[in-house]
C-alpha cells in the first residue's frame, strides 16, 4: 500500500499485478478489507499462494445498542498483531526453511509488547466515565476492547469510510447519544470528509473532531511511519483528548 493510503478503496495497477503474478506468497489481512486483492487472486487463480491473516474469529465491533459484527481492523490491538506476526512467521519458515528470521521476529514481538504496555498504562489513567467515544466508522473495535474504551456509536454505518452519510434520523440519534452518554470525543479518520462530525461537535458544544490516522502509515522517517509509532501517536492523541476537563 502507498503511504497515507487506506485499504478500503485501493485499486490494483499494472505494476501491482506484475508483482503479484511473480510472488511466491501473497499476504493479505482479509478479503473483507481488501476485496480488490481478493478479486485479483480469484481471477488469476492464486489462492494456493495466498495467506489471509485474519480469517479466524475476530473481536466484535463494540457499539452500544447495535448488533455485534466481526471487526476486521485487527492491527489496532497489539495482542492480535502478535498472533498475525506468528502466523506469518510460520508460513515464511515453511516456505523458506533455511532462512534465519528469529532475531527479526523476536525484535518485532518485543516492539509490539512495548507498545501495548505504554498504551495500557496511558488508558488506565482515564476515569471509567470518560471512556466513551464516537468514531467516524467502525474501525476501532479491537483497540477499544483492548484498552477498556467504549464506542458509543459510529457516524458511518460501516467498517469502511466509503459508506453513505447518515440520514437525518441517524444524525438526531447521534446528537442524543452524545448528550445522554456524556461523550467527550468525536473521532474522525485523518484525510476523510469530516463535515458531519464537525456539525455534531458544533451542535453539542464539543471540541472539534479529533483526527486520527489508524488507517494508514506516514512516509518512512516520519512519526507514524511504522506500526509502532502510528499506534503510539494516535494513542497519545486519543488519551489526551479523553482526559481534557
Amino acid at each position: 500500500m502507498p503511504e497515507r493510503s487506506e485499504l478500503h478503496g485501493y485499486q490494483i495497477n499494472a505494476n501491482d499485478a506484475r508483482d503479484l503474478a511473480k510472488a511466491d506468497l501473497i499476504v493479505g489481512l482479509s478479503p473483507e478489507l481488501e476485496p480488490w486483492l481478493a478479486d485479483w487472486i480469484k481471477a488469476n487463480h492464486r489462492e494456493d499462494a495466498t495467506l489471509w491473516l485474519t480469517l479466524e474469529a475476530r473481536p466484535t465491533i463494540q457499539v452500544i445498542g447495535k448488533q455485534s459484527a466481526p471487526d476486521p481492523h485487527v492491527w489496532t490491538d497489539p495482542i492480535l498483531v502478535l498472533k498475525i506476526i506468528e502466523k506469518l512467521r510460520e508460513k515464511l519458515q515453511s516456505l523458506y526453511p533455511r532462512a534465519s528470521m528469529e532475531d527479526g521476529y523476536n525484535q518485532l514481538v518485543k516492539d509490539v509488547i512495548a507498545v501495548d504496555n505504554i498504551l495500557g498504562r496511558s488508558f488506565a489513567l482515564i476515569p471509567i466515565n470518560q471512556r466513551r467515544i464516537i468514531t467516524q466508522h467502525a474501525n476501532l473495535g479491537p483497540f477499544a476492547h483492548r484498552y477498556g474504551l467504549t464506542i458509543a456509536s459510529t457516524i458511518l454505518q460501516s467498517t469502511s469510510t466509503e459508506a453513505a452519510d447518515p440520514s437525518a434520523k441517524q444524525f438526531s440519534k447521534l446528537l442524543e447519544t452524545i448528550r445522554i452518554q456524556g461523550i467527550r470525543v468525536v473521532m474522525v479518520d485523518d484525510g476523510q470528509n469530516d463535515t458531519i462530525a464537525q456539525q455534531l461537535c458544533r451542535d453539542t458544544g464539543l471540541p472539534p473532531p479529533l483526527q486520527l490516522s489508524f488507517e494508514f502509515l506516514e512516509p518512512k522517517g516520519l512519526e507514524g511511519g511504522t506500526w509502532a509509532s502510528m499506534m503510539l501517536r494516535n494513542g497519545r492523541k486519543l488519551q489526551a483528548a479523553l482526559l481534557k476537563p
